[in-house]
């Protein structure tokens, strides 16, 4: 059954738009004022209600019509007509959406009614202004006369305006960007991810986190002829970065102890019986190795893999014979970089293509197998991809480009574009031998900003929610002012924007950025007067009233860890040219003033609060801190080596920080200068993001939400590959 309405309709309040598969809102002057709130699974449970609207609609239609498997759990449908009833702004009390008919199902009451174009003159100039309509069908007004003279304009407009832009695509070429949509393969209750399809596109093999396994991942195995299913591992240990071999008859994954010991094993495989015939142990991992992706070459003979360098404490690429008698490094990331963290084979197996981490974004990387030389194909600004792909040809990589495209980069052009728009964001991919895209979408987790108390100042029991919508929001800044508005970054509008929340109750969005920005980190001047954004690799100011100021960012050059100084006059940041680092000072009221501040230094903080610096030395690693005509001293703080995100709050009496406890999970920490000791103030923390109070009573910080990932598919349009 179709479940996606093909015309622009009016849906109560909102108007589905149907090119942008959207709910959306629009403004007296008819802006687009709001979109609603909704993941890809619940778009579409939403499309189901409105083309049987006014109809009783059971659950076991919603699980056999929306997922298309019949084993999804009761609670999931729970949960997504949640989601919907908030997005849509619905009571259950006094619902005008969705009505829930007692052990029967659910009913759409809102009424529907299709926007019909208006006739007009042929001189009639067309506006470029979404529709309005009451919630009664569509009747004469003088401004749909003028609106809806074309409506495939309306939707070139509309797809312009909130799609990602493609920076090297012309005007010309946009609009052939094909729109391609997943297909559910798997439909379990929590995480299905780090996928891989069999040669023969038989089986699919994944690792599956349940919403109650503690964030313990087992590997699956699933017949997609079919449709079964087996567990191939237990929960005694996390299974990780599962690859088939050329002939399906073995699995190569990462088995990761929580003592941190980590294995890489093959296991013997009779898929057809979906029976594990042996598992044995390859090579021994690094110790405090991350989870994988692992990749088999096209003979069968090697297998390639990050581990963990222990000297350099580093994620390089290792190649390793699977009869264990070679064993090689491939990879030698520059020393500011967490590493290589995913390779694959070229489909002729001469080449590798890998990911490489670079202050906090993605870059895509070749490595030519037979004189092991590399070389930078493209960066990743707007999505950090957990795998890639080639085609079909091994002329161009297919990458997760945006939170809602593909993208592709050619071998001989080494120029982005975007390959596809897609209904749903996904975080790796596979091109299987017949073309098809397997892709993991959906979301790891769902995070929210919220309010609790700092128990080393504060006694009083505080624990509230800042914002909560069904979209991820992905930070939170205090303002160092006390009555000054706190930041948060949420994609509640579809995009990701700053939204500043006031203690009055009252919210303004702060920025417009398009759907292809990426923002990396946030920071309020000492007087809380502007708000400093880096977005991608540019740095920006924005004033209180949203009046943007662009500081830093050029071609070639990445940008990390920006501050300010304690005066508000100046921003530093660290800049990497060519694999080295150096930090830049900016005087924001003289931008063509740019000075080299140090090259000993990985990041340079100066502390609002008390007359100090504090820095990490490029040299020897160490943490430091410089009162004022004194020496530097030494500090205590030590980080895991594997520990990328790293945040810091400057106090008078002491440095607040993040400290990496195990791969999700952080713990708020603080350094006591007087007593020369580290207190333990909150955990966890997920993701190392937190942000003090002004008046240091109240810390705000992430909470988790167990996500919801599935495996999915695309079939159509895949010839391009």
């Amino acid at each position: 059954m179709a479940i996606k309405p093909n015309q622009l309709l009016q849906v109560g309040e909102w108007q589905y738009i149907p090119e942008q598969d959207k709910l959306m809102k629009f403004d007296a002057e008819g802006r687009l004022s709001i979109t609603a709130d909704l993941d890809n699974l619940c778009q579409k449970v939403a499309n189901y209600f409105i083309v049987n609207a006014g109809k009783l609609v059971t659950k076991d239609e919603l699980l056999l019509d929306v997922w298309g498997i019949r084993d999804v759990s009761d609670g999931r449908v729970t949960r997504v007509i949640r989601v919907l009833r908030v997005a849509l702004g619905d009571d259950t009390r006094e619902p005008r959406y969705i009505e829930t008919i007692p052990k029967r199902g659910y009913r759409f009451i809102a009424p529907v009614s299709e926007i019909v174009p208006l006739a007009v003159k042929e001189d009639t100039e067309p506006v470029l202004t979404p529709a309005h309509s009451d919630s009664t069908p569509l009747r004469s007004n003088p401004l749909l006369v003028s609106v809806f003279a074309l409506v495939t304009v309306l939707i070139m407009a509309l797809t312009w305006w909130l799609w990602p832009a493609d920076n090297t695509a012309t005007d010309d070429t946009s609009s052939t960007i094909p729109m391609w949509r997943y297909t559910p393969i798997t439909a379990l209750d929590g995480l299905e991810f780090y996928h891989n399809v069999s040669a023969d596109e038989r089986y699919l093999v994944y690792s599956y986190a349940a919403p109650d396994a503690n964030v313990v991942s087992v590997l699956m195995l699933q017949d997609l002829q079919e449709h079964k299913r087996a567990q191939l591992t237990d929960k005694s240990y996390n299974s990780f970065g599962a690859v088939f071999s050329p002939d399906g008859t073995k699995i190569a994954y990462q088995r990761y102890y929580q003592n941190e010991k980590c294995e890489i094993r093959l296991m013997s495989l009779s898929a057809d019986k979906m029976q594990v015939l042996d598992d044995n142990l390859l090579k021994y991992c690094g110790e405090k190795s991350v989870s994988i992706r692992i990749s088999w070459s096209p003979d069968g003979r090697y297998i390639v893999y990050p581990n963990m360098d222990d000297v350099k404490k580093q994620m390089v690429l290792q190649m390793t014979s699977t009869d264990n008698t070679i064993s090689e490094v491939l990879t030698v990331p520059p020393s500011s970089s967490f590493g290589d963290y995913a390779a694959r084979f070229s489909r002729a197996g001469d080449q590798l293509v890998f990911l490489r981490e670079a202050a906090g974004s993605a870059q895509i990387w070749l490595l030519n197998l037979a004189d092991r030389s590399t070389r930078l194909l493209t960066k990743v600004p707007d999505t950090f991809p957990g795998n890639v792909d080639w085609d079909l040809t091994d002329s161009s990589i297919i990458y997760p480009s945006a939170s809602n495209a593909l993208g592709r980069v050619w071998l001989d052009k080494g120029e982005p574009t975007i390959l596809a728009y897609t209904d749903a964001y996904a975080s790796e991919l596979q091109v299987t031998t017949s073309g098809k895209i397997v892709a993991s979408i959906g979301n790891f987790s769902r995070i929210n900003p919220k309010k609790v108390s700092n128990r080393i100042t504060n006694n009083e029991t505080h624990n509230e929610p800042v914002f909560s919508s069904n979209r991820n929001e992905t930070f939170v800044e205090a303002n160092p002012v006390e009555d000054g508005p706190t930041a948060v970054v949420s994609r509640r509008s579809g995009s990701q924007q700053v939204w500043l929340f006031y203690h009055d109750g009252s919210q303004k969005q702060l920025t417009n950025f398009s759907d292809a920005q990426r923002i990396r980190s946030l920071m309020f001047s000492p007087n809380g007067s502007r708000l400093m954004v880096q977005l991608n690799d540019e740095i920006w100011l924005f004033d209180i009233e949203g009046n943007p100021l662009k500081i830093a960012g050029e071609k070639d050059a990445v940008l990390a860890f920006p501050s300010w100084s304690k005066d508000g006059k100046s921003l530093f940041y660290s800049e990497a040219r060519q694999g080295r680092w150096q930090v830049i000072q900016r005087d924001i009221n003289d931008l063509g003033k740019r000075e080299v501040f140090a090259n000993d230094k990985e990041y340079y903080y100066e502390s609002y609060y008390a007359d100090y610096a504090f820095w990490r030395s490029s040299r020897d690693k160490q943490f430091y801190i410089q009162r004022a005509g004194e020496q530097p001293q030494k500090l205590k703080i030590e980080l895991p080596e594997t520990q990328v995100m790293l945040r810091f709050e400057l106090r008078k009496t002491g440095i607040y920080y993040s400290y990496l406890v195990d791969e999700l999970n952080y713990r708020l920490s603080y350094l006591d200068f007087a007593a020369d000791d580290i207190t333990n103030v909150l955990e966890p923390i997920q993701f190392g993001r937190f942000s003090i109070s002004a008046d240091e009573k109240f810390i705000f910080m992430l909470e988790y939400d167990f996500g919801d990932m599935d495996i999915a598919v695309i079939e159509n349009d895949v010839d391009v590959l």
